[in-house]
């Protein structure tokens, strides 16, 4: 069960007459001081999922700290690109910063913004510990984070998705093509709760753009970049422009904002070298990062868990792993207050 609240839902952006929205959990009561707000970025590839993908226990989590949350939506693949994608984080960054306390006045610290993401999300956090800049986010949670997009996994065909049947790859070709050459957009849609793909209408395009070693070219807008990574290494094959794309390999520097990482080590979707990789790449660069990984667990084993922080003495070790996630946050903020 959620701790109470209230959400109220924003437009923050339009993009060709759609609105680009994003959800407000606000505490109730409301905090009397100005407090951390979250920007949270949902899961899916950057493929599938939308804003209601929120995890509970991260929900309840900052609720019972009277931490405001903000879940926003952004443009996905394949008719868009990582690039656009990125426009609108930062659209929603902005929001955040600038207009959350027009809205409700003295809510947040906007100088104590977590962004968080998991999966695909965990991807836009990555890239919002890089992108985002005024004022700079104070922490990052990135939750089992498919933050290396350059890696095999996803530019070599014949990966496909764990326990996914290889699909009609024509067929689905033509609709994404369709799609892209009609000027479509997509800000996702709604993950299922039981976990049936078969009611995901967007499925079809992960699963085949996965199996056909074609992110890296949906991602950058680049037919062959994958390939070409494969064949000649991420910093020779990809253009300076698109170096935003990739943060992991041409972002990360010492002023990365202090950083959260969980990844269960028995990930069979996002493997859990990205998540180390990105704690390897902060820690090489003096960043301030704590890495959680998490023995014998899945993609997504988080997403139906409501409590991380209950009193129950016997906890599963992931339920106390995520806990002490919430407990560096805390530390992570209190060493940043504000002078509002």
């Amino acid at each position: 069960m959620l701790r109470q609240h209230k959400k109220v839902t924003f437009p923050f952006k339009h993009i060709k007459g759609k609105a680009l929205e994003l959800d407000v959990y606000l505490p109730d009561p409301r905090p009397r001081t100005p407090e951390p707000v979250v920007l949270y970025f949902h899961g899916g590839y950057v493929i599938t999922g939308d804003r209601t993908a929120c995890p509970p226990w991260l929900l309840n989590a900052s609720l019972k700290r009277g931490w405001t949350l903000v879940s926003a939506d952004y443009r996905v693949l394949p008719e868009s690109t990582g690039v656009d994608t990125i426009q609108d984080l930062c659209s929603a960054y902005a929001w955040v910063a600038n207009d959350l306390n027009a809205k409700f006045p003295d809510l947040a610290d906007t100088s104590r913004i977590i962004v968080a993401g998991a999966s695909g999300g965990g991807y836009c956090a990555t890239v919002g510990g890089v992108e985002f800049q005024t004022p700079k986010p104070k922490a990052v949670l990135a939750i089992y984070p498919m933050s290396d997009p350059a890696s095999g996994r996803w530019a070599i065909k014949g990966k496909p998705l764990p326990d996914v049947p290889m699909g009609d790859a024509r067929r689905t070709l033509d609709e994404i093509e369709k799609r892209r050459s009609d000027g479509e957009v997509s800000f996702g849609e709604p993950l299922p709760r039981d976990r049936d793909t078969s009611k995901m209408m967007r499925f079809p395009y992960l699963r085949y753009i996965v199996q056909e070693g074609l992110y890296v070219d949906y991602l950058s807008g680049i037919n062959g970049l994958g390939t070409k990574i494969a064949e000649e290494g991420v910093e020779k094959a990809v253009p300076k422009e698109l170096h935003q794309v990739f943060p992991v390999d041409f972002g990360i520097t010492k002023v990365f904002p202090d950083t959260v990482i969980v990844h269960g080590n028995a990930d069979r979707a996002v493997d859990v070298g990205e998540g180390e990789k990105l704690a390897q790449r902060l820690q090489s660069v003096g960043a301030k990062v704590k890495y959680y990984p998490v023995e014998g667990k899945d993609h997504a084993f988080d997403r139906t868990l409501f409590e991380c922080e209950d009193e129950l003495e016997e906890r599963e070790e992931s339920t106390v792993i995520l806990a002490n996630c919430m407990k560096t946050l805390d530390s992570y903020v209190a060493q940043h207050r504000s002078s509002m």
